[in-house]
């Protein structure tokens, strides 16, 4: 009997820890900036931009070291053992020699070339830099737009369920009334057909909210189906509702706007590198080497008296030392003046100057599209405010016009019909108030993209 109760009582402490361990290991709720985190991190998408600008940022170590001194060093060693004559009288000439050399190059004048050259990798890298906070901007207003559809789809899931509820009450009261006589065959048509359309309203709220969902993962580099469970608690953003404000913005943050004329900037130098091509250049160089060399050597020594007059010479094998020294020092003043370069020069100007015309361009085309974008959203956020408004006292009149159609079916002055038409016309206004809300805020992230504001 024991053994029983402390078996039951083991499996009532398992249960009681497996629930407190759901509970603790329940999907974490995210908030809308948790995820625009999440995005930021995670998102593949932003890897191409990323590399784009670490690629961009070596070009500019390149440039700054085109500026430098060349410097070179070479250094070798020999050694040499040979054998000579045959048999018992063989002798062996041995050798050693080093050497050593270190000279530099260093262009002092090409008329701006090499500054062009930095400029423009360095305008190059900051075009990469607001490329990237591009793809940041158009990630979180991705997340913004899968956040607020999820929520959006939620309440509209809520609304359905109660309409669900609603409408399952009124069948069973038409049912009834009909199997009575006092509810005609088209009155309980009428109440099943509703039932049947809120159903579906049902079923289309949980697959968008699902959709919503797995696109929020998605972005966010998690699987489709990950648990996930939003935050609803979204508080109210401000609204910029004045153009000009918003184009100063704009024209300040925006990183399309930025990078074009990052762009502009760097074409315009490779403008100008283009042109130095035509002019001379000063460089100067120098070098030092120098080499060392010793062993022994057999030959024919010439052989001096006391007085240092040659009386004669003796062949012998001698020991030898060798040093050689080497310095070198110039300056050049080069002017290419080629008779034909298969207009390579020329080419590469005239390609330069149509780069950066077409950079002009596509600032100012920039430029009137985020204006384009910041006026949709402006009017965007107009009409969503508007509907808003609207949709909210449409709420407000529906449901104190379902309480007088429940008052008058109570004394018999309604009928079925009537009240029905009451509840789908609130579940109707309930619909458009949770949509109204959630537009509202999609078309403020849509303001916040246009201005290229982050939040």
């Amino acid at each position: 009997m024991n053994a029983v109760r402390w078996i039951r009582l083991g499996f009532i402490c398992l249960a009681a820890w497996m629930m407190l361990f759901a509970g603790v290991t329940r999907a974490e709720q995210l908030s809308l900036d948790k995820c625009i985190e999440i995005a930021l991190d995670r998102n593949v998408s932003l890897a191409s931009a990323r590399y784009s600008l670490d690629l961009a940022r070596q070009d500019v170590w390149s440039a700054w070291g085109s500026w430098l001194p060349q410097i070179s060093a070479s250094g070798s060693y020999t050694y040499s053992d040979q054998g000579f004559g045959a048999g018992y009288n063989l002798e062996r000439a041995k050798s050693n020699r080093h050497s050593g050399s270190i000279g530099f190059r260093q262009d002092l004048f090409q008329w701006g070339g090499q500054w062009f050259n930095i400029r423009y990798a360095v305008h190059t890298r900051k075009a990469r830099e607001h490329n990237l906070t591009q793809s940041e901007l158009e990630t979180i207003d991705l997340v913004k737009n899968y956040y607020f559809s999820a929520l959006k789809y939620g309440g509209l899931l809520e609304v359905a369920e109660q309409a669900v509820g609603a409408g399952e009450q009124n069948l069973k009261l038409v049912q009834a009334r009909f199997d009575l006589g006092s509810a005609n065959q088209s009155e309980l048509l009428k109440a099943k057909v509703q039932l049947l359309s809120n159903k579906s309203s049902l079923e289309a709220a949980k697959k968008n909210r699902a959709v919503s969902k797995a696109q929020l993962n998605n972005v966010m580099n998690r699987p489709a189906t990950a648990s996930l469970e939003l935050d609803d608690r979204v508080d109210t953003l401000m609204v910029v509702d004045d153009f000009q404000s918003a184009m100063v913005y704009a024209e300040e943050s925006h990183p399309g706007i930025l990078g074009a004329r990052s762009e502009m900037q760097a074409t315009k130098y490779q403008k100008l590198m283009a042109r130095s091509g035509y002019l001379p250049t000063v460089s100067i160089e120098g070098s030092r080497s120098s080499s060392r060399e010793y062993g022994s050597q057999l030959g024919d020594w010439v052989v001096y008296d006391e007085y240092f007059n040659p009386i004669g010479s003796v062949r012998e094998w001698r020991d030898y030392e060798r040093e050689y020294k080497n310095w070198y020092f110039g300056a050049y003043l080069s002017w290419p003046i080629p008779f034909f370069d298969g207009f390579s020069r020329k080419t590469s100007h005239a390609r330069a100057t149509a780069t950066h015309n077409l950079a002009k361009l596509t600032l100012e085309s920039t430029i009137n599209g985020v204006g384009l974008d910041v006026q949709t959203a402006l009017l965007s956020i107009n009409n969503a405010r508007a509907n808003l408004y609207l949709y909210e006292e449409s709420l407000h009149s529906a449901e104190k016009d379902l309480e007088i159609a429940q008052e008058r079916y109570n004394l018999g002055a309604a009928t079925v019909l009537d009240l029905l038409d009451a509840e789908k016309n609130l579940g109707d206004a309930r619909n458009n108030f949770v949509s109204a809300k959630f537009d509202f805020n999609l078309a403020v992230s849509a303001l916040d993209k246009a201005m290229g504001r982050r939040r």
